[in-house]
């Protein structure tokens, strides 16, 4: 009677249980996640996936439970599940890289794409776990994730931008949230050796494409690359927050659904640097501090199924105190010792989108951005500036049948710019005006392109840009056309090329050396390069290009140089001109493998030249930002659902230092030969280790990082001290980054 009874209570607790089965796909993609930790929350019990990214647990107590799943590197995902008595719960779990958004969807194309234009010649994205692991511990910076990109070269560890293909950041677009804005950066400006860091959190970032050469025109006004920033959405799943502390800031994200059923989003992130208050603490008027803070908003809302509105929102601040007797700006008189530097920036953008049909889409986009930034020097001289943007965009896409699909938009924009500046001449008299200008001009465009793809995968996509600015009555035309042919499975043949124009700004039509009768500055791409795939997850890319620079302008002229064996001091009565022509030339190569499993990473190779002619005074020079050799690499490996590693090296024959300068006998003098003097080669190489951390419904997570794990002696070039009889220039170069370690810790909840 006993052993019946027994088993009875075997049985009935054996059909109280059922079992929980499923699988772990990564969003994009669709790949499955293998070495991923699934935690029964009510039990304690945990499970890790298997090589297929599948699990099992067994005999779990029927009814309501929630799943933990998490792995380092991606985001902590909790996931209601209903089990009954006797029978298996099948679940699929779908998991973000680094900081993204909780989704149910998932895109299966077997690996997550490089790319976002299938015939862009020269394009990449970076995405998730890679913007975080390059954006560095130190400092979550996006812009210094670009840095290690193919084909992209920097070489200043205290600064956040880039050259790609010989242009600065002056000559390359940045877009964001659809819209172009300049105004992207924490960085005092007109001071030469500022640091400089971008001013949007790397954690609200979904993703940055960046095209190196010729693109599609969308936003057009630059002659260089294009750089395309994207928030990501908050969470409609639930209320989450975590929070990030390094060395040098803090940040904290909080997001969630809006109302409860799931139709829209929010996100907050807040960010604020700390190293200026601890430099004053320990070095009081003794060494430079540079501080910021930004904030960013993101919100999401669907009207209905063909409808959405969204608000995108960074701001910040940043403010450079000089340490005494430091001379960084090059004014009227010399060099001025700076006091403090402020600079605060604002960007807005409210879309509509609209989609009546599959084949249909409408973009509307309403956007305002400010920029202010004033500096002050020890003497009491002052520059200051304001500059404000107001636009209207409007964006459309027709696909009127299989193969075919027509794009095109316009927009309408209204900019403003102010600015003063006060100097001393000489040092003990009272500060008097130098430069004040007001201007506003309206710009209006539009593009239109169509995109024609063959049964066999062949692309052509023609398009026009047209431009016309108020200020200057400027019309311009701008064309282009991309092509992509698969030559066979594996091997895709990608050429480019057009004409590409950038109207002179505010500052350089009115400001000081303003002169109205510049013409735009035009650049002629030329791309042709070859992709094979060698697997879903490997592929390389080579690419040849050419880009031939017309009617660049160069501002007055401020530096010294020696001109038939006397010093000749820099201009200030001159005026902008379109005074440089030259070309870009190279060639890139990139073999790259990406995947959320295993080793992921490239390394890429670019050899480029970049030369230039002065029209106005007959100098033939290489440009500022040629480097003839650059190495980037990176490498990402998740060991466990805990713990992971990476790595990213840069290297380059480096820049030539800006100016005239030489070099007899291992000493620096100034020349009379312009950027014949390199600054020394650079590399560097940084690693990094991330662990997780679980306990009830939090997750910790410690990261761990070496920058310059080599101790390498890296310099950057600065104003030097000039001799006027020996013409010896002293303190020409100045070291950067030690060997330094860094730690950071991110709170998830």
């Amino acid at each position: 009677m006993t052993a019946i009874v027994i088993a009875a209570i075997v049985a009935a607790c054996q059909l109280a249980t059922g079992t929980i089965r499923g699988v772990v796909l990564d969003t994009r993609g669709g790949v499955p996640l293998r070495r991923v930790s699934v935690r029964l929350q009510k039990t304690e019990r945990v499970t890790v996936t298997d090589d297929d990214g599948r699990f099992e647990i067994d005999q779990v107590p029927a009814g309501d439970q929630e799943l933990y799943v998490s792995a380092v590197d991606f985001i902590l995902v909790k996931r209601a599940v209903s089990v009954k008595a006797g029978e298996t719960a099948d679940v699929t779990v779908v998991m973000a890289e680094g900081t993204g958004t909780y989704t149910e969807t998932v895109t299966v194309v077997g690996a997550a794409p490089a790319r976002d234009d299938p015939t862009t010649p020269a394009e990449q994205t970076l995405r998730g776990n890679e913007l975080q692991q390059l954006g560095s511990v130190l400092v979550n910076d996006p812009m210094r994730a670009i840095q290690t990109m193919p084909g992209v070269v920097a070489g200043d560890d205290f600064r956040g931008d880039f050259s790609i293909r010989g242009a600065g950041v002056g000559r390359t677009s940045f877009v964001f949230e659809g819209i172009s804005t300049d105004f992207l950066l924490h960085s005092p400006q007109e001071l030469r050796n500022s640091a400089s860091i971008a001013m949007l959190n790397g954690d609200v970032v979904d993703g940055v494409s960046v095209a190196n050469g010729s693109y599609p025109q969308r936003h057009g006004n630059r002659t260089g690359a294009e750089v395309d920033f994207r928030m990501r959405d908050g969470s409609r799943e639930r209320v989450k927050s975590e929070t990030t502390i390094s060395l040098i800031d803090a940040s904290s994200v909080a997001e969630g659904p809006l109302g409860t059923t799931g139709r829209g989003s929010w996100l907050i992130a807040a960010r604020a640097s700390y190293l200026d208050l601890l430099a004053q603490q320990l070095y009081p008027n003794q060494a430079d501090t540079v501080g910021f803070s930004d904030a960013q908003a993101k919100i999401t809302f669907d009207l209905n199924a063909r409808q959405q509105v969204q608000f995108g929102l960074t701001a910040g601040r940043s403010r450079f105190e000089q340490a005494p007797g430091d001379s960084v700006v090059r004014n009227f008189e010399g060099d001025v010792e700076v006091g403090t530097s402020t600079n605060r920036s604002a960007i807005a953008v409210l879309s509509w989108r609209y989609q009546p049909s599959p084949r249909l889409s409408l973009t509307e986009r309403m956007a305002a951005d400010v920029n202010a930034f004033a500096t002050t020097d020890v003497g009491g001289g002052e520059s200051n500036r304001d500059a404000h943007d107001v636009v209207s965009r409007t964006e459309w896409s027709f696909a009127p049948c299989a193969g075919v699909v027509f794009e095109g938009g316009g927009e309408v924009r209204w900019s403003s710019a102010s600015g003063r500046q006060t100097v001393r001449v000489p040092a003990d008299f009272p500060p008097i005006p130098a430069d004040v200008y007001a201007a506003s001009t309206v710009g209006t465009s539009a593009f239109a392109q169509v995109r024609v793809t063959s049964s066999t995968g062949a692309s052509l996509v023609p398009g026009i840009r047209l431009d016309h600015w108020s200020l200057a009555s400027d019309t311009s035309v701008s064309p282009w056309i991309e092509a992509s042919l698969p030559i066979s499975r594996r091997l895709t043949l990608r050429a480019g090329g057009g004409i590409y124009r950038q109207e002179p700004g505010l500052i350089e039509l009115k400001g000081f050396g303003g002169n109205l009768s510049l013409a735009p500055e035009r650049a002629y791409h030329a791309d042709v390069g070859l992709e094979s795939r060698i697997s879903p997850t490997v592929r390389w890319q080579a690419t040849l290009y050419n880009r031939e620079d017309r009617d660049l302008i160069e501002p007055p002229e401020i530096g010294e140089r020696l001109l038939g064996g006397h010093l000749q001091p820099g201009s200030f009565a001159s005026t902008n001109e379109n005074a440089l022509d030259g070309y870009a030339r190279g060639a890139e190569w990139t073999l790259e493998r990406r995947s959320p499993n295993g080793l992921s990473g490239w390394v890429s190779y670019a050899l480029g030249f970049n030369h230039y002619r002065d029209r106005t005074n007959g100098d033939i020079f290489w440009g500022d930002f040629d480097q003839r050799h650059t190495v980037n690499a990176f490498g990402a490996y998740r060991v466990s659902d805990r713990l992971s590693f990476s790595a990213r090296f840069r290297a380059g024959s480096n820049i030539p230092t800006a100016g005239y300068w030489t070099e007899r006998g291992g000493v620096d003098f100034i020349g009379d030969a312009r950027n014949t003097l390199r600054v020394p080669v650079y590399s560097r190489l940084d690693a990094r280790m991330n662990r997780t951390f679980r306990w009830d419904q939090k997750r910790l997570t410690l990261f761990l990082e070496a920058l310059n794990v080599f101790d390498r002696t890296n310099v950057r070039a600065q104003v030097p001290s000039v001799d006027s009889r020996t013409f010896q220039a002293t303190q020409l170069y100045v070291s950067m980054l030690p060997l330094l370690p860094s730690v950071g810790i991110r709170l998830e909840f």
